[in-house]
């Protein structure tokens, strides 16, 4: 697909500032113009229930909304739909990209996951009967096990891999306890878990196809209690590797695409 000129120049005049201001591998890599939540096999699944039911829809790290954008305009209500990212400058060049700024539906909002407490002394998540209108939410603790869908993409392997529990804990107390809840994403993964030799020499882990379950049965044990395990069904697959084109890098990457849906 050709890309006109002014596009083309458009991308690129963001792609420099923004990693100007962040210098993020994905932001060098062009990731923000790609459509990466979509490839995930539980995307039609979700589309569907947002299309027939009374759905939220969370993108945490959702950076300049490129895959929410993707969402609403494939039927998912923009009503029940909500970015969350660490910083608001990602949603003024997501603006500024698509030129939307005075008509995007989409409502997105600044904040940190790990601003949430984690277990909260072991107190059960309670599901609100009228959940809050995504329109007025400003702080990720009003979404507390009200959200029927998260998408995480590009997160989870920022962290080490303790760091990551916190962050699934929170992710758990984030979702609603209903049938068909679903957390959703990818991420960089390994064959076999264990460190990632990170060029910037970051603290980081990547896990594999059979930790990454044991990670969230173990969340759902600490959150729940050992019978819920039984109800969540988690998904994950490794793809085929690839070579970044970023900071001259020669190894392959592997993506683990993955799911976690009670039922």
């Amino acid at each position: 697909m050709m890309i006109d000129d002014e596009l083309r120049k458009r991308i690129l005049d963001i792609q420099k500032r923004a990693y100007e201001e962040y210098p993020y591998p994905c932001v060098r890599a062009f990731h923000f113009v790609n459509l990466m939540m979509a490839a995930n096999p539980i995307y039609s699944a979700v589309l569907e229930a947002g299309k027939t039911d009374r759905t939220l829809f969370l993108d945490l790290g959702c950076h300049m909304g490129t895959d929410l954008r993707k969402l609403v305009y494939d039927g998912y209500p923009a009503s029940n739909v909500v970015g969350c990212d660490l910083r608001q400058e990602y949603f003024d060049f997501g603006y500024e990209l698509f030129g939307d700024r005075d008509r995007c539906p989409i409502r997105f909002f600044a904040g940190n996951i790990f601003d949430l407490p984690d277990v909260a002394a072991h107190t059960a998540v309670v599901q609100e009967t009228h959940p809050p209108s995504l329109a007025s939410v400003n702080n990720l603790s009003q979404l507390r096990g009200n959200l029927t869908h998260i998408y995480t993409g590009a997160l989870f392997h920022l962290f080490n891999e303790e760091t990551q529990y916190q962050l699934a804990i929170r992710l758990a107390l984030l979702l609603k306890r209903t049938p068909g809840a679903i957390v959703f994403g990818r991420h960089h993964g390994l064959e076999h878990a264990g460190k990632v030799d990170d060029h910037l020499g970051r603290d980081r882990y990547a896990h594999s196809e059979t930790s990454w379950p044991a990670l969230w049965k173990k969340v759902f044990i600490e959150v729940e209690g050992e019978a819920f395990v039984d109800k969540i069904v988690v998904w994950a697959k490794l793809t085929d590797g690839f070579t970044p084109n970023v900071f001259g890098a020669k190894k392959q990457h592997r993506m683990l695409y993955w799911s976690v849906q009670i039922v």
